[in-house]
This record gives structure tokens, sequence and C-alpha cells, in this order.
């Protein structure tokens, strides 16, 4: 166990511990208080009447009656206490009961068996006190029931003994209930602590796995349900499934950017090796090393650009964009690019659109997809892109058609992936990235980006974008 399973288990059984003992402690004090209150003072009838008998005689007969009074031999005792806490008789009395017994009083006034009697000179609070009850019934030699009427209450019929007469109970401290219940939350603390400490020993495990180059490692949270514990295992899950991702795009990435360097900088270097040969040709060789440095250029750049997209850092997605305009603006530039081969771009809008995002990275997306359009499409075709508006799943679709050769079907999905190109043009200007990018940034806003081959020929790439809420 680890030291986190300590700390849980301890703090936890602390706290139920002291709670037992409180409580334990409160409820022993009580019953304790309980019984000697019990012990010492009777309410029962027996006492009402015997109290009730005193107050009678001190009100019509004064002190003398009463004393002799209370000076009778019987199983009640009467006390008679003034305000100074004196006993008539001179008995012992407890100044914490007496008090208890003033304000039990001013709570109930009508007790019979609890009373105050205001005389000229003090006033008096009369209450009856448990006595042991001799063997044979009799007190004194004299059998209660002939005791100035003290006795006639003492029984009822029913063979039960009156309270004033039962033994006052022996008041232990509840040791053994204690201890079940501190068992009882040794135990339960012991399970809080292992449901605390073990799926965080797991993520622990698994932090530590990741940290060493384990990407693949998942702690296997359930995909519904679970405290806040379960939940941040799913987040560390996604977290380690998007490193990994990120670490195998980053690793293809290097890999396809060696490879497609490597034939640019060998014919680099086949120009620079021919201009030093033939000195007089160096101005074709030149226009070749630019040639290639411009494409060199563009191919960081787009690689660039995807790393940035694949690693989450690019603009705030925080701008409501009017797409049918967006769209406009890239078919214009496209358009003025292709008259010079003899093509056209023509745009069919279907309603004012808008999204929320960011502008230039959909501009970006758009462009790329339009410009491939474009390329592949032969000289006195058009391109067509149609913005349209899905009220029922709330999305704007733009559509990109050209008329060219296409795309196998079996590398459809393919063309989405860097320097991934169709197989059919590999005679054709480009380095594989722009639909990489394109589908980076659509994904990124929430979108999703598809290509298919029209039965009339040519390919379409369809992207779809989720509408802005007020849109």
């Amino acid at each position: 166990m680890g030291r986190l399973f300590w700390k849980f288990f301890f703090a936890s059984w602390l706290v139920q511990a002291i709670a037992v003992l409180a409580l334990s402690t409160g409820v022993w004090f009580k019953d304790k208080n309980a019984a000697r209150r019990n012990a010492r003072v009777d309410f029962g009838p027996p006492a009402a009447f015997a109290v009730d008998a005193a107050a009678h005689t001190l009100r019509y007969g004064g002190l003398q009656a009463l004393r002799a009074l209370l000076q009778e031999h019987g199983w009640l005792a009467v006390y008679a206490v003034d305000s100074k806490d004196h006993e008539l008789l001179d008995r012992t009395t407890s100044p914490t009961l007496l008090q208890q017994l003033r304000q039990l009083h001013e709570t109930d006034p009508n007790s019979h068996a609890l009373q105050e009697v205001k005389t000229q000179d003090e006033t008096w609070l009369l209450f009856a006190a448990r006595q042991p009850r001799p063997p044979g019934g009799a007190v004194g030699g004299v059998h209660p029931a002939a005791t100035s009427g003290l006795g006639a209450m003492r029984g009822t019929g029913d063979g039960i003994i009156p309270r004033a007469h039962r033994p006052p109970r022996d008041n232990y401290f509840p040791v053994m209930p204690m201890l079940l219940a501190m068992l009882g939350s040794l135990v339960s603390a012991a399970l809080m602590a292992w449901h605390f400490a073990k799926p965080i020993r797991r993520l622990r495990n698994a932090v530590d796995a990741v940290a060493h180059g384990k990407l693949d490692t998942r702690v296997g949270a359930p995909a519904k349900g679970g405290d806040e514990l379960t939940e941040l295992s799913r987040d560390f899950d996604r977290m380690a499934q998007q490193l990994e991702n990120s670490a195998d795009a980053q690793r293809q990435l290097l890999h396809d950017v060696s490879h497609e360097m490597r034939s640019p900088l060998a014919r680099l270097q086949a120009a620079i090796g021919l201009a030093r040969q033939r000195p007089e040709r160096v101005d074709t060789w030149l226009d070749r090393i630019e040639r290639e440095s411009e494409r060199m250029d563009g191919m960081i750049g787009d690689v660039l650009a995807l790393a940035r997209l694949d690693g989450g850092v690019d603009q705030a997605l925080d701008e409501d964009i009017s797409v049918d305009e967006l769209v406009a603006q890239v078919a214009d530039d496209a358009g003025f690019e292709a008259q010079a081969a003899g093509k056209s771009v023509r745009i069919e809008a279907h309603g004012p659109a808008s999204v929320r995002g960011s502008a230039e990275l959909l501009h970006s997306a758009i462009e790329n997809v339009m410009r491939n359009a474009v390329k592949h499409t032969p000289e006195g075709s058009e391109v067509t892109v149609t913005v349209s508006r899905d009220e029922a799943a709330r999305k704007v679709r733009i559509s990109v058609c050209d008329q060219g050769p296409g795309v196998p079907p079996g590398e459809l999905e393919l063309i989405f992936r860097p320097f991934q190109r169709g197989s059919q043009n590999g005679n054709l200007p480009g380095n594989g990235l722009g639909l990489a990018i394109a589908d980076r940034v659509v994904r990124k806003h929430g979108g999703s980006i598809h290509a298919h081959n029209r039965d009339s020929g040519g390919l379409c790439v369809e992207i779809a974008l989720p509408l802005a809420e007020h849109a």
C-alpha cells in the first residue's frame, strides 16, 4: 500500500474513532446522570401523592406540622429545602440536583411530584427521594399501606414493582459497543482508503509508463459513469491517445519530408554540377535551381502549417464568418489564375450561411481544395463550387467539383494524408499537402471533409461545417 492509502486510512479512521468515542462518552454520561437522578428523585404517582400531602400540610399546618410529617418513616422520603438549600431535617442534599429541580419546576410548574410552597418567611422546594425498601415490605416495622397514606399508591395491581422500589442500575462505560463501533470504523476506513487509492495508483503507474515513452498505455476507465477519479482516468486516456497520435504523425511527417526533400535536393545538386561543367549554360541551370528552391520553400511552408495544426497551435476559433462571402472571395482569386490556363470557376450559392471559427484557416483550407480542383480540371473546362445550407443537420456544405480524371476508389481516403497524391496525377506539380491541410482545418472546426468521383467524370470534394448558433 502506498502513502496515500495510509493517509486516507488514518484520517478517515481517526475522524470516525473520535466520533464514536464522543458519542459513547456522551451517552454514558447522559445515562449515568439520568440514573443518578432517578435513583435520588421520584416523579411517580406515589411520590406525587406524598409531595402533594406535604404541600398541603405546609400550607395549612405550618412548618411544625410538616416537620412532624417528614419525621415519619416511610419508603418515600419527602425533602423540604428552602432558598438557601437548607433541608428542614438537616439531611444532605446536592446543590447541583437542587438547581436542576428548580429549573425543572420552572418548565413544569403544575407537577405534583415537584412543588414550591411559599410561606410568610420562605419558599420551600418539596420533592420525594427514593429510599431502600426494608425486607418484608415493612418500613420500620409498619406496613407501607399504613404509613400516612403514602403506601396507598404502592401497587398497581399488575404485580409490577413501582419505579421507586427498583434498585438503581449499574452504569458501566459501554466498552464492548464502543469496541465494535471502532472495529466497524476501522473496516470502513480501510475500504474507503482502498477505494480512493486504487485508481490513483493505477493512474500514477500509467503516467510513469507514458513518461518512459510507452504512449500506448491506457488506464482503461469505463466510457460512462463513475466519479471524479474515473473522469480523470478518461481524461488521461484521451490525453495519451492524443500524444500517441501526435507522435505517430510527427514520425510519419519526418519520414515523408525526408523522402520528399530528396528529389528536389538531388536536382539542385545535379544543376549545380552541370553549371560547373558547362558554364556557358549557367543561366539555364540557375533557372532550374530557382524553381527547385521555390518548390522546397513552398513545401517547408506547408509542412510548418501542417505541424501547427497537428500540434493544436494556431488562431483562436472565435470569429463569425460568412461562408458564402469567403467562398466567393476564394473563387474569384482562383478563377483569375485559372483564366491563364483556359479554365474557369463557377460558384453557386444558395442563401447566406455563417460559421464560428478562424477566417484565415478556413480561407487556407478552401483555397487548397479549389486550387487542387483547378490544377486537375482539363483546359477549357470549369470548376463548380456550390454552397448550401442543411437545416436538418445544422451544417453548411461546400462542394468543389472538377472535370479531371478523378481518383481511384481505393485512394479516395488516402488523398487527405500528407504527401499522398492520386496515382493518376503523378505528372502534375504539387507536394500532396494541400488536402491534408484542408482536412486538419475542417476537423479543427468540428466539420468533416470527404471526396467522391462524379458519374460524369471528375472529383468532388465536399466540406461540411457546423452552422453558428445564431445562423
